[in-house]
């Protein structure tokens, strides 16, 4: 293979465009006339491309025009003078017959770039132009391949010989280091393969790819998908490499955008020498009794060249049949009203491969001088009896899995000691459910079915993992009767989305407290500020989720990520959000809670008898009482506490009255542990006693546990709780506006 790089001189753009009114000469100036200029890029494999744009003045018509890029920079057409026009809308369209994509638009000066209209993903930008040719305004368009300026290389490796599957295989990519891959069973469903990424290049070259291949292997054949990215290959012509020619285990790739898939499956070297096999037919612990009489086989070496024939009975096996060593196909004639159910050997590995329905199995045979290393091949038969329907049905909110095929195992279990594998079969979801026929299953079986994912596959918009899809497989059924109707086993499938909770640290603490949830009244979730639950599977569609009561904390924000899954308007009092969550491959629904520590005030009041008025309330001007309020502004032993000082005043024979409150305190310390306050009756003068301090709305007193000369509150608050002869009372605040009653007497 050769890559030509093509050579030539420059062309220039000539672009002439008929107005409505008469010729528009590109180039010239003219009175009163707007500017433009417009340039194509190169770049991204583009030069040599025609690529047309129209051009849409706000005065005039719309025109026409064209650019060819010589070279990967950028090349324009002359000045575009449009009479009578400031604004126009530039608009891209492909080269004829070819489809790329609007990378990006650039507008020169950038500030006559008209705000809200530049948008590559519709080809277009508006600009304000030039007044002259000497300032006309530049807009360059880049383009790249539909999907993107990149692909990626992946190798998937397979081989027909169950000894080289799970083996591992090297390959490298133009020249550069190994990487390995394991082998695959070729006749094993594609969408279970496991394969490796080589790298990923640009869109449109061609890469060299060789295996190592190793001792006793040859490359039976190289394939791509897609098809028309193979371009060369050489599969066992082992000659020196060459820039252009090829060796043995070697592939030139055409890489386009996205993922190209180059397969290959290797093969034992044909052995020189003979070997032996057996052929043995349903042998004991695998008959029927409605299989009888004899079987024809047909016994050919890997090249298809016929080396005898045998007829076995039912029961029986052969003598040791001596054959060439390497690949042997042993193939059973068909009789009416029977089914070859299963091919297996002795040793298990010898097994190369086997298709059932056209009655052949193919073995590995070893070279032997004797027949103490022979390969026994064993073919196991069934009467046809009834038919296997399975089936796909979607639950609710699941139409997102219509057209999704859907991938089972259907096994033997009617001695659940010993499953028999029976094979795989797959149903495609429709909107109501839909059926598939297995195949024939002789009656009184025992059926298990198992619907199987396999890895996701990330250029369609279906979940084939399974990571989002509940199931309610396995499915079981006993075969009986000739029909379909009850030999058939239907898997539901039920689509689902995830939402994930997360909780904003509260500000103010330094130990972050746990906060639980509710989706939908379900069970509870425990999300620790300042992180986030595991996500939650849920039921595609709506959802409402609860932030169940968190006594000294408000909800100050909800938010919901993607913002456009918000349903209505959160409820920040009632802790609630409802989101519409989508199937699980579109992502999960983020729910954020903001928190903040409740804040309570406190304000002081004092009661007096009516005895008592004339002293403690006296004429003329009544009587101020000075309170200390401490308020805790830091944890500790003792903590630390800030003076709040608050007055109450009894006018003359006042009975009752009290303070303005303070101003609003966290409920909580950053340790977590409830706020202490004190409030304490300044004396002033005497002349009356405390007989009683009643708080209303608080929490509990803050109670000392062993006799302290204080300062309270402190270390252990008030011994009791409160203290009449000093007028002093220490509590636990609690959220909201609250006060603490003096009572007290003349005395």
């Amino acid at each position: 293979m050769h890559q030509i790089r093509k050579g030539g001189f420059r062309r220039f753009a000539v672009v002439v465009a008929v107005a409505a009114f008469g010729i528009l000469v590109v180039g010239a100036h003219a009175a009163s006339a707007g500017t433009l200029e417009i340039c194509k890029s190169g770049a991204n494999g583009m030069t040599g491309k025609t690529f047309n744009f129209s051009v849409a003045p706000n005065a005039g018509s719309t025109i026409g025009t064209s650019v060819k890029p010589t070279g990967a920079g950028f090349t324009c057409t002359s000045v575009i003078t449009l009479p009578g026009a400031t604004l126009a809308t530039v608009t891209e369209s492909d080269p004829t017959g070819q489809s790329t994509e609007t990378a990006s638009i650039t507008v020169i000066p950038s500030a006559r770039e008209v705000a809200g209209t530049n948008n590559p993903a519709q080809r277009r930008v508006t600009v304000t132009l030039g007044t002259t040719t000497a300032n006309e305004t530049i807009v360059r368009f880049v383009n790249q391949a539909v999907g993107g300026t990149s692909a990626t290389l992946k190798v998937c490796k397979t081989s027909e010989t169950p000894s080289f599957v799970g083996r591992s295989f090297s390959f490298s990519v133009n020249g550069g280091p190994l990487v390995s891959t394991t082998a695959n069973d070729a006749f094993g469903d594609p969408a279970f393969w496991s394969c490796r990424i080589l790298g990923t290049f640009q869109a449109g070259s061609v890469v060299r790819v060789r295996e190592a291949i190793p001792a006793g292997a040859e490359v039976n054949y190289i394939d791509t998908d897609p098809g028309t990215g193979l371009v060369d290959f050489n599969t066992n012509n082992c000659v020196t490499p060459t820039p252009t020619q090829l060796t043995c285990g070697e592939a030139f790739v055409r890489l386009d955008p996205g993922v190209t898939i180059v397969q290959y499956d290797d093969e034992p070297v044909a052995l020189a020498g003979t070997g032996f096999i057996e052929i043995c037919k349903n042998p004991p612990g695998f008959q029927d009794p409605a299989v009888t009489g004899f079987w024809h086989f047909t016994i050919t070496d890997q090249d298809g060249n016929l080396v005898t024939t045998r007829d076995v009975l039912t029961g029986q096996c052969t003598t040791a049949i001596e054959v060439p060593a390497g690949i042997v196909n042993v193939q059973e004639s068909a009789r009416a009203g029977f089914q070859l159910t299963n091919v297996f050997t002795i040793p298990a590995d010898a097994l190369a491969g086997s298709n059932t329905i056209n009655g052949t199995a193919s073995l590995e045979v070893p070279v032997s001088a004797t027949e103490d290393q022979e390969v026994q091949v064993n073919f196991v038969n069934e009467a046809i009896r009834t038919q296997l329907k399975v089936c796909k049905a979607l639950g609710a909110n699941s139409g997102v899995l219509v057209g999704q095929t859907f991938n089972f195992r259907v096994t033997n279990i009617t001695d659940p000691d010993n499953p028999v594998f029976l094979g795989p079969v797959s149903v495609t979801a429709g909107s109501t459910t839909q059926c598939t026929i297995f195949g024939n299953v002789p009656a009184g079986t025992v059926v298990r079915v198992d619907e199987v994912f396999g890895p996701d596959n990330p250029n369609t918009l279906f979940d084939e993992s399974g990571q989002f899809i509940r199931t309610n497989s396995p499915g079981t059924v006993t075969m009986g009767g000739s029909g379909t109707t009850a030999n058939t086993v239907t898997i539901t499938n039920t689509a689902f989305g995830q939402i994930e909770i997360c909780k904003d640290a509260v500000a103010g603490l330094a130990t972050q407290p746990t906060f639980n949830f509710r989706i939908d009244n379900g069970a509870m979730i425990a999300v620790p500020g300042n992180s986030c639950s595991n996500a939650v599977n849920v039921s595609v569609g709506n959802h409402t989720v609860t932030e169940l009561n968190p006594g000294d904390f408000d909800v100050t924000a909800i938010t919901v990520d993607p913002s456009g899954r918000l349903v209505g308007t959160p409820d920040l009092a009632g802790r609630s959000v409802t989101v519409n969550v989508p199937y699980g491959p579109n992502g999960e629904t983020v729910v954020h809670y903001t928190n903040a520590i409740r804040t309570g005030s406190v304000k002081v009041c004092k009661t007096i008898p009516i005895t008592s008025a004339d002293t403690l309330a006296p004429a003329p001007n009544g009587r101020d009482y000075t309170f200390t309020v401490s308020i805790q502004t830091s944890p500790g032993n003792p903590g630390t506490f800030m003076q709040v000082p608050l007055t109450v005043h009894l006018a003359p024979g006042q009975l009752t009255n009290c303070s303005n409150f303070t101003g609003s305190i966290p409920v909580l310390q950053t340790d977590g542990k409830n706020t202490i306050v004190g409030v304490q009756e300044q004396a002033s003068g005497g002349g009356f006693v405390v007989t009683d301090i009643v708080p209303t709305f608080t929490r509990a007193l803050c109670s000392g546990t062993a006799p302290a000369p204080g300062p309270y509150p402190g270390a252990n608050c008030i011994p009791g709780g409160k203290d009449l002869p000093t007028r002093n009372i220490n509590f636990f605040l609690a959220p909201g506006p609250q006060y603490v009653t003096f009572y007290q007497r003349a005395g």
